[in-house]
């Protein structure tokens, strides 16, 4: 198993019952629904499938859905799939069709377009086309093509150059939420949050419908930018979304963005996933450019938890060789963490915040001391695995725990390996199964050193005080 995770995106290449079995075998850690993509029903179908699927596997994996939110995307005329949009012709962005012999795009939010004034940048599909308005017309402005490209029906639109009035969690959102809450979704993704304001009325929203399904926060808008610790804190985890975000600032500021993204939310303890174009050659072709392997690489080195395959596995033509090959580039990189992990060093010599941080950061100094060949975090929330997972050791951390919701929402996480326990009242008979539940998966044998954390009394959230060497006999 590889430390950081892979994600994958399921679509037509992908959806199919032994397609996602095999993406599963290859090293898949979560799959990831885009609810933009489909139906309510279709959506239900799926979950209902990965929920099958999933309660016949000995691996567990997160079910993911991501939501559509405020994404803006481009309406073509009804008898287009796709437009050439040629440098320095004129095109119309209208509220609706209308009679002229000018191209006309649409916006699947209409009354933006009056939001729009001369000069103002016109962004479609993740900046590969750009249009610049020259003239506002009643409902309709005029635009420029200032970037050509070939775009489809429903590609995404950005407009870096003004704020959107309309809200970032929309009622979709929410009747996607409501009509999959019974369906044991671990993960929902918010799309296009520009402030903590929209996590938090996400959050009010699902302890309204008393469900414990985490929140991923989406980072594509330019002023999610300036919010970001505040949205940290109250997601569970953040996905740097490098589309939208180089389309809402700039392609040339993405790559230390990500680096400070990363390095920023880290510190939270929640989950850092990355995501966009990471082996997009493979929608095509059968190995990925060389840039692509650097580009996954580095994502590594700068602390990714996961890293998550969108258009790859979703409409690729070989969705599962991709996995494989991710897989291979992940391997290969984490055998040199501890020579290239710069950013792992500076986490290992910070002050503890508190004796959960004290215990988590000691439990991975002692597990390289002593050479331990796995630490053992027992947890009911999943909080003490994020912990020792924040300073990257060197052993697997088999991540024990009674809650089923944890158990699943625990595969995204860096270098943990989940298993489900039953819930026990004593700190012995807890050792007791954790150490056979290690030995049985084939992570350690007899005369073999494991670290233990855990916390009494036993199966209370935020009670980790206990930290123990064990030789395994």
């Amino acid at each position: 198993m590889t430390k950081t995770k892979i994600l994958c995106s399921l679509g037509p290449k992908s959806e199919d019952p032994v397609t996602i079995k095999q993406l599963l075998d290859a090293g898949a850690s979560a799959f990831r629904l885009s609810a933009a993509h489909y139906g309510l029903n279709r959506l239900i179908q799926l979950i209902t499938l990965l929920n099958e699927i999933r309660s016949d596997s000995s691996k567990a994996f997160s079910i993911i859905v991501d939501l559509p939110g405020s994404k803006l995307r481009a309406k073509l005329p009804s008898n287009l799939e796709s437009m050439e949009l040629t440098e320095g012709e004129t095109v119309l962005l209208a509220e609706n069709e209308l009679q002229t012999s000018k191209k006309q795009i649409f916006l699947s939010e209409p009354t933006v377009i009056r939001q729009l004034g001369k000069d103002d940048e016109v962004l479609l599909d993740d900046g590969k086309a750009m249009l610049r308005v020259v003239r506002k017309q009643e409902k309709s402005v005029e635009c420029v093509v200032e970037r050509g490209a070939t775009i489809k029906k429903n590609a995404g639109v950005n407009l870096p150059t003004i704020k959107l009035s309309i809200p970032s969690f929309t009622d979709r959102d929410k009747d996607i939420i409501e009509a999959t809450a019974n369906l044991s979704v671990d993960y929902y993704c918010l799309s296009f949050v520009r402030s903590p304001k929209d996590v938090q009325e996400a959050r009010n929203f699902l302890d309204s419908l008393d469900l414990k399904s985490a929140i991923l926060v989406k980072i594509e808008t330019k002023e999610a930018l300036d919010y970001f610790e505040q949205i940290c804190s109250l997601g569970d985890g953040i996905i740097v979304a490098r589309g939208d975000l180089a389309a809402e600032t700039s392609l040339e500021k993405l790559p230390v963005l990500q680096k400070m993204l990363i390095m920023r939310a880290s510190k939270f303890k929640i989950p850092v996933i990355v995501a966009t174009q990471l082996l997009e050659s493979m929608v095509q072709k059968d190995h990925p450019t060389r840039t692509e392997v650097t580009d996954t690489a580095n994502a590594i080195l700068d602390g990714a938890d996961a890293l998550l395959l969108t258009v790859e596995t979703a409409i690729g033509e070989r969705p599962v060789l991709v996995v494989e090959t991710m897989k291979k580039i992940v391997e290969s990189v984490e055998e040199h963490l501890d020579e290239l992990g710069m950013w792992f060093d500076v986490r290992r010599k910070e002050s503890s915040v508190d004796s959960s941080d004290a215990i988590a950061k000691s439990s991975y100094e002692i597990a390289r001391e002593t050479r331990a060949k796995l630490i053992i975090a027992s947890t009911a929330s999943g909080s003490t695995a994020r912990r020792v997972s924040y300073f990257r050791p060197s052993c697997p951390i088999l991540a024990t725990t009674p809650r089923e919701r944890t158990y699943y929402q625990l595969p995204i996480i860096w270098g943990v390996v989940p298993v489900l326990v039953p819930e026990v009242y004593s700190v012995d008979i807890m050792l007791h199964v954790a150490i056979e539940k290690a030995k049985a998966l084939g992570y350690v044998k007899s005369s073999d050193t494991v670290v233990i954390t855990l916390g009494t009394p036993c199966g209370v959230v935020g009670t980790t005080n206990m930290l123990k060497i064990h030789i395994v006999e």
